[in-house]
C-alpha cells in the first residue's frame, strides 16, 4: 500500500526554499510536518527582483498585509517592462500589464485599431492602455475593482527573510547545515533522509528539492536527466550588481538590448538592482562588466559576480517522492520576470495534487504534464523577443534572427503576421494583450485583420476609439506620481541622519590608539581599542545638538532611539575598520556599512520578546556575505554597562525554535514558555551562557564578529535614572558588511 505522507522535507531556503515553505504551510496546515534546511555557508543566485501581477494570488494565499509587504522588502510597483533597442538600436516599445483597449468577441482590440489605423482614426495603440501610459508618464495608484494591472520589484534577500518569519509562525522547523550525503532505499529509489554535515539525519517522507541549479536531490541523486534550451536560449551568463538610488523610481523594469545580450534596471525604494544577461560566446566576462558598469547610475555597492547558467527543465520535476521547485526543476532566463511565478506554480500545483494518502502515478505524470506545458509556453514568448527582431548588427542578433524555433511559436508567429489573429491554449501565462505588444513592438505588422471591424462607420469606429482614450486620459490625470504614492502608502523605514545646524565634527580616531584582543570562552575575539576619538566631546555636542531627530524605529527591536550618523563620520570609522580589523576578523571584500547614534532608554517590564534574549549581528545575511559591528561608548558613567557575550547551551534546534517563538509570541507567553522574567539579558541561562565581558569605559570601542551572541549589558535596576538623564547610555553602533574570503 501507498505510505501515507506525514514528513515533508524541504531542502534548499533562498525565494524557493521558503515561498514554498509559507505556502504549503498556510495551505495544508499544522497536520504535517514541514521542516527546512539550509546552510548559511551557501549562498543563492538572487538575481530576480522583478515579478508579473500573479505575486497577487500568492499574497492571497498567505493573507498578506500588502503595506506591511512593500515596506519589509523595499517594494516599488511596477506597470510592465519597456524594452529598449530590441527591435533595433534606437527603437523602444513598452510590454504593459492589463489589457489595451476593448475587444469582441470575434477579435481582440488589435483588429479594430488596425482598422483604425488604415482609416487614419487611430492613434499610437499604447494611447489605449492605462499601464502602458501611466508607467511612461512615471504615475501608479491601486485603483478599486482591479482598475489597474500591478506587480513589484522588491529585494529577493528581504522577501525571503519576509516569507522565513511567516514560514516558521505557522510552525516551519529550520535547521541549518549542509547535506552531506542523500539517502535513497534501493528497492524503490524513494529518498529516506537527508544526512546533514556533522549533524543529524533528516528523515522524511516526501522531499522538495529547492536546493538551485545544483539539484542535489532531482539531479545528482535521482538522476533526472537536464534538457537544455540553449539552442534556442543563446544567453547562459549573468552579471548583477546593486547601485544607490539616484532620481524617482520608475514604475516599470528596463530591458535594454546590447550587441551580445541585454541589461536590466530595477528600481526599490532603498536601490537599484542592475545586472546584464549575454552569451559568453559571444562577449567575455570582462567585457559584459565593463559595459555593465558603464551603464549603472549611483554608487556601485557590491562587485558584479558572474552567474553561468543552462536555460532549460528537467525531464521530470517530480520522480518518486521527491518534487523539484525553483531552479533545480529548470531555468529560464528573467527577460519576462517570469523566476518567481514559476516557483509560484510549482507550490500551488503541489497543493492541488498533494499525495495525502500516497503517492499515485496518475499524480506525478499529472504534475510532470501541466508543468511540461506551463514551461515550455513560456519559454516560446520569451523566444520570441530574441527571433523577431530587425537587428543585424551583430553575429548574436544575426544568429537570433536565423535560428529555427519551436513549432507552435513559429505557428504563432505566421499566424499573426497573416492575420493579427492569437489564439491561445487554456491556462497560458501570458494573455493576448502581451503577445501582440511584443510581436508589434518587435516589429510585426499584421497583412490583414478581422472583417467584423468594418462594419463600424468612420464616425462610430472614431467614437469607439476615442471614448477608451478619453477614458484613460481621465483616470491618467488623478493618479499621483509613483514615488508619491509609496511615500504616502508604504515607504520603508528609513533612520534619519543628524544634520546639524554647524558643521559636523571630523571623528578624528587616535593615530595612536592600540587595538588589544579579548579572547572569549570559545576562543572568538572581541577588538578593544581605548582612547579612541581624539575629540570624544564634539561628538556627544553633536547628538546633543540633534536629541530632537533621535527616533524610535517601529519593528527594530533595539531598546531606544537612534539616529543615523554623518556620511563623513561613517566614512572616517569605516576607513578605520577597514584598514585595522579587516584582516584580524578574515573578511573578504566590503560591501557597505551604516553607523547610527544610540541610546538605551526602555524599561525592562516593557521589553518584548526578542529583547529579552541575545542576539547575532547576521541574522537573515546572505550566505556569501558576514557582519562585523562596533560600539563606540560616549558615557561616563559606567555602571551604565558594556556589552556581554553569549554562547548556545543548547542544541541548534533549540536555538532556533526559541528564538523564532521570541518573532512570534506575546511577551507574557513566551515568558511562560521559556521561564525567562522581562529584563536585559547580563547573565547565564538554561539557553545560552556568558563567555566574556567588556565594561564599559569612556572612548573605549569595540570591535566583534556580528555572528557571536551578543547583548548590552544593560543593569536597569542599579541606575535607572541614569539611562534616561540627559543623553544616558550614548553610544555609535556600527555595521560593517564584508564578502566571505572564500566568495571574494
Amino acid at each position: 500500500m501507498n505510505k501515507p505522507i506525514k514528513r515533508i522535507v524541504i531542502a534548499g531556503g533562498g525565494t524557493a526554499g521558503w515561498m514554498v515553505a509559507a505556502g504549503l504551510a498556510k495551505c495544508l496546515g499544522r497536520q504535517y510536518d514541514f521542516r527546512l534546511v539550509e546552510s548559511e555557508e551557501i549562498g543563492t543566485v538572487g538575481v530576480g527582483e522583478a515579478t508579473i501581477p500573479t505575486l497577487h494570488l500568492m499574497n492571497e494565499i498567505l493573507d498578506l498585509d500588502e503595506r506591511e509587504f512593500v515596506q519589509a522588502t523595499q517594494a516599488t510597483f511596477k506597470l510592465g517592462i519597456h524594452f529598449e533597442n530590441w527591435r533595433n538600436v534606437g527603437q523602444h516599445y513598452f510590454h504593459s500589464f492589463g489589457r489595451t483597449g476593448k475587444g469582441h468577441w470575434t477579435a481582440g482590440f488589435q483588429h479594430f485599431w488596425l482598422e483604425g489605423r488604415r482609416r487614419g482614426l487611430a492613434s499610437d495603440y499604447g494611447d489605449y492602455c492605462l499601464e502602458l501610459r501611466a508607467a511612461l508618464d512615471k504615475r501608479f495608484a491601486t485603483l478599486p475593482d482591479n482598475g489597474i494591472n500591478y506587480a513589484y520589484h522588491f529585494d529577493a534577500t528581504l522577501y525571503g527573510q519576509y516569507l522565513r518569519r511567516m514560514a516558521e509562525a505557522m510552525g516551519v522547523q529550520r535547521l541549518e547545515g549542509k547535506i552531506a550525503e542523500v539517502r535513497t532505499d534501493a528497492a524503490s529509489g524513494d529518498i529516506t533522509g537527508l544526512q546533514l554535515q556533522d549533524g543529524p539525519l533528516l528523515e522524511g517522507d516526501f522531499f522538495i528539492d529547492c536546493t538551485g541549479m545544483r539539484a542535489l536531490l532531482i539531479g545528482q541523486t535521482l538522476g533526472v536527466p537536464y534538457e537544455s534550451w540553449s539552442h534556442w536560449l543563446p544567453c547562459d551568463s549573468a552579471l548583477a550588481v546593486q547601485t544607490t538610488s539616484v532620481g524617482e523610481p520608475v514604475p516599470y523594469t528596463r530591458s535594454i538590448a546590447h550587441p551580445w545580450g541585454w541589461q536590466w534596471q530595477i528600481p526599490l525604494q532603498h536601490r537599484v538592482g542592475n545586472g546584464v544577461v549575454f552569451s559568453s560566446r559571444h562577449v567575455s566576462d570582462d567585457e559584459a562588466k565593463a559595459a555593465l558598469l558603464a551603464n549603472v547610475q549611483g554608487e556601485v555597492l557590491r562587485e558584479p559576480r558572474v552567474i553561468r547558467f543552462t536555460p532549460g527543465q528537467r525531464e521530470q520535476v517530480w520522480k518518486n517522492n521527491c518534487v523539484a521547485i525553483g531552479l533545480s526543476s529548470g531555468f529560464l532566463e528573467p527577460l519576462e520576470s517570469t523566476s518567481i511565478h514559476l516557483i509560484q506554480k510549482g507550490m500551488s500545483r503541489l497543493v492541488e495534487l498533494f499525495p495525502t494518502d500516497g503517492i499515485r502515478q496518475s499524480d506525478v505524470d499529472e504534475y510532470n504534464q501541466q508543468s511540461r506545458e506551463a514551461i515550455e509556453v513560456i519559454r516560446d514568448f520569451i523566444i520570441l523577443h530574441y527571433h523577431v527582431t530587425d537587428r543585424d548588427d551583430s553575429p548574436f542578433w544575426r544568429d537570433c534572427r536565423a535560428m529555427d524555433v519551436p513549432p507552435l511559436l513559429a505557428h504563432r508567429i505566421q499566424h499573426f503576421r497573416d492575420t493579427a489573429r492569437v489564439m491561445l491554449r487554456q491556462g497560458e501565462l501570458f494573455a493576448e494583450n502581451s503577445w501582440v505588444l511584443v510581436m508589434m513592438g518587435q516589429g510585426i505588422t499584421p497583412a490583414s485583420h478581422h472583417p467584423i471591424t468594418r462594419n463600424m462607420d468612420d464616425r462610430s469606429l472614431a467614437d469607439f476609439l476615442g471614448e477608451i482614450r478619453k477614458d484613460i486620459a481621465r483616470t491618467l490625470m488623478k493618479l499621483p506620481r509613483h514615488q508619491q504614492f509609496i511615500q504616502q502608502f508604504a515607504p520603508a523605514a528609513k533612520l534619519p541622519v543628524a544634520t546639524p545646524s554647524a558643521a559636523v565634527p571630523a571623528l578624528r580616531i587616535n593615530p595612536r590608539a592600540r587595538v588589544e584582543v579579548l579572547t572569549l570562552a570559545d576562543s572568538a575575539k572581541v577588538f578593544v581599542v581605548d582612547d579612541f576619538a581624539e575629540d570624544p566631546e564634539a561628538l556627544v555636542a553633536l547628538a546633543q545638538a540633534t536629541a530632537d531627530q533621535f527616533k524610535a524605529m517601529p519593528g527594530q527591536p533595539y531598546p531606544g532611539p537612534q539616529l543615523g550618523l554623518p556620511d563623513s563620520l561613517a566614512a572616517e570609522l569605516d576607513g578605520f575598520f577597514r584598514r585595522q580589523l579587516a584582516e584580524p576578523l578574515r573578511l573578504g571584500a566590503p560591501l557597505g556599512m551604516f553607523a547610527r547614534f544610540s541610546r538605551v532608554v526602555q524599561d525592562p517590564a516593557s521589553l518584548d520578546a526578542r529583547q529579552r534574549i541575545c542576539h547575532r549581528d547576521d541574522s537573515g545575511l546572505d550566505p556569501a556575505e558576514a557582519m562585523s559591528a562596533c560600539v563606540h561608548y560616549l558615557f561616563k558613567d559606567e555602571s551604565l554597562g558594556g556589552t556581554v557575550f553569549f554562547r548556545p547551551r543548547v542544541p541548534d534546534e533549540q536555538v532556533r525554535q526559541l528564538r523564532q517563538d521570541a518573532q512570534a509570541l506575546e511577551p507574557r507567553a513566551f515568558g511562560d514558555k521559556y521561564g525567562l522574567a522581562p529584563g536585559y539579558m547580563t547573565e547565564s541561562n538554561a539557553y545560552f551562557e556568558v563567555i566574556g565581558r567588556v565594561p564599559a569605559r569612556w572612548n573605549r570601542a569595540i570591535f566583534y564578529d556580528g555572528g557571536i551572541f551578543h547583548s548590552g549589558d544593560i543593569r536597569w535596576a542599579d541606575n535607572p535614572a541614569g539611562y534616561r538623564a540627559g543623553l544616558g547610555r550614548l553610544t555609535v553602533n556600527a555595521f560593517f558588511k564584508s564578502r566571505r574570503p572564500d566568495r571574494s
